[in-house]
């Protein structure tokens, strides 16, 4: 725990010198913040001092106006915008965005640079929302352009900042002194065994949970004290990261480009030429940010309530936006739905989808079925572990009982075709899998339940920004924005619209399907 090393004396090194720490001072107060804290205690341990010591010391050697986590930080480290003067065209700028990031690397899915395009714009927009998903960026290898579309991202984001490797207290306290989009390089380096950087990660996923607590000296007294985790990150690494993290995020995914695909190289300028890109998401974020607030409509029902939550800002932006992109963040969500992996789900839980699709399949819908018979039609499914369960030998009864236990399914004596047999319940099976597992989506099924989800679960009350509400946080510091007169008029809203958003959503997922 940040601030451990505070209590009591770290024994003085013998063979550290005056003319040492004063070496080693001098280098730390060079350091940004963030560097510095990864360093902080193995330095303090280095020379036999007390981390507050240290601090102390190294706050004294840095020059006047160097911008300690005091007083903010430095123009180099942390860029403030100005948003653009005039009105800004939100579907052309998204469609610029979008270009932008197809221009540098390669798709491994036909949406992923829309949500993406999506997510940079709604980084300015962090004041509105209740809840905001990771950016998780994914490849099979190396050298499929995770660094260059972080670095793309970076030069879009709202106060975008990469590193590539950080401790957890370096993350929670970047992000409560410079409020940043924060890209996370590396991924599979240094993030996935990390135990406390999960939970800081974690944390971050909705505002209300968004803290996470520390004590540390004030003069000289160990205080509690808290730390925000609230800001857009986006997070590259090769392969998967942990499920807790994936399931907060929106996964995007490259691939490594073929022969005959080329990208462009990034200019060297590339941050200062998109300026007037980062000014423009500004201006809109301003003028929108109370009819972003205001909106309660949110994604169709997929069976997974995580997905949907994760979709919804960005739903809700590419309705703002208008245009073409309702139905381009239709198809990305539809897809992505369609797209969940089901050997991803617990053992458990795909055994109990299984039996319960041996009783729906069942000729004459029996109301049992006999242990054994369940066993050999689940060794005899194609794409399933059951017949390679443990250790290259198929599955048995008593695996089958260990896994239904914890859902409260046990097999039972009963008659079966005239004699005494151990046979699971219909009624059992499809009790617990109503419960336990999540309805498979496709278009058609997102289609049956857009009229359910039309307008949003919560209270017409609960609204993020009431739309008569005069926000007065500020332009340039950390997330806040001021909004302007909300224009809702064209947003689309009632059940008709947004059928006809998956009309069209639905002819562009299968014409992208057929051309990938």
């Amino acid at each position: 725990m940040d601030g451990q090393d505070d209590w009591g004396n770290i024994p003085k090194i013998e063979d550290v010198t005056d003319a040492d720490a004063k070496a080693e001072v001098e280098r730390l107060a060079g350091l940004d913040t963030a560097a510095y804290e990864t360093e902080r205690k193995a330095a303090a341990s280095k020379l036999g001092w007390r981390a507050s010591v240290l601090d102390a010391e190294v706050n004294k050697a840095r020059p006047r106006g160097a911008g300690d986590a005091e007083d903010g930080d430095t123009t180099e480290t942390i860029e403030t915008v100005e948003p653009w003067p005039d009105p800004v065209d939100g579907a052309s700028l998204a469609e610029e965005i979008r270009d932008r990031l197809k221009a540098h690397v390669v798709f491994g899915a036909a949406h992923d640079a829309d949500a993406a395009a999506l997510w940079i714009i709604g980084s300015y927009l962090m004041d509105t929302w209740r809840l905001w998903p990771r950016l998780l960026v994914t490849s099979p290898t190396k050298a499929c352009g995770k660094s260059t579309l972080l670095e793309v991202i970076d030069a879009m984001a709202h106060r975008g900042f990469i590193v590539s490797n950080a401790s957890p207290a370096a993350i929670f306290r970047a992000i409560e002194a410079w409020k940043p989009t924060l890209l996370l390089d590396e991924a599979d380096t240094w993030m996935k065994q990390n135990e406390e950087l999960a939970g800081v990660l974690n944390s971050g996923h909705t505002r209300r949970t968004a803290r996470v607590i520390r004590v540390q000296e004030v003069n000289g007294e160990h205080l509690p004290t808290a730390f925000s985790t609230w800001c857009p990150m986006a997070i590259a690494g090769i392969g998967s990261q942990r499920d807790t993290l994936m399931s907060r995020s929106i996964i995007i995914s490259l691939r490594r480009k073929l022969p005959d695909e080329s990208v462009q190289r990034l200019p060297f300028d590339l941050h200062a030429q998109l300026l007037r890109t980062r000014r423009q998401i500004a201006r809109w974020a301003v003028d929108r940010a109370v009819t972003l607030g205001a909106m309660e409509t949110e994604p169709p029902a997929c069976g997974d309530d995580r997905l949907q939550d994760n979709f919804t800002p960005l739903w809700r932006i590419a309705q703002a936006l208008g245009d073409v992109w309702p139905e381009r963040i239709a198809a990305a969500y539809a897809a992505r739905a369609m797209a969940e992996d089901e050997d991803a789900e617990p053992a458990g839980i795909m055994m109990l989808r299984d039996i319960a699709e041996l009783f729906a399949t069942r000729p004459g819908r029996p109301d049992r079925i006999a242990t054994t018979e369940i066993v050999n039609d689940l060794i005899a499914m194609e794409e399933r572990p059951w017949a390679d369960w443990r250790h290259g030998r198929p599955l048995s009864a008593q695996s089958v009982a260990k896994q239904m236990k914890p859902f409260g399914i046990k097999a039972k004596v009963l008659k079966l075709h005239g004699a005494s047999a151990r046979v699971y319940l219909q009624s059992d099976v499809e009790a617990a899998a109503a419960r336990y597992t999540a309805q498979k989506c496709n278009l058609v099924t997102l289609q049956q339940n857009q009229q359910v989800s039309t307008f949003s679960k919560r209270s017409p009350e609960q609204k993020v920004t009431p739309e008569t509400s005069h926000n007065t946080l500020k332009i340039n510091e950390g997330y806040g924005v001021t909004p302007t007169e909300a224009e809702a008029d064209g947003i689309a809203r009632t059940p008709e619209a947004i059928e006809a958003v998956w009309d069209a959503a639905t002819a562009l997922a299968r014409k992208n399907g057929r051309n990938g």
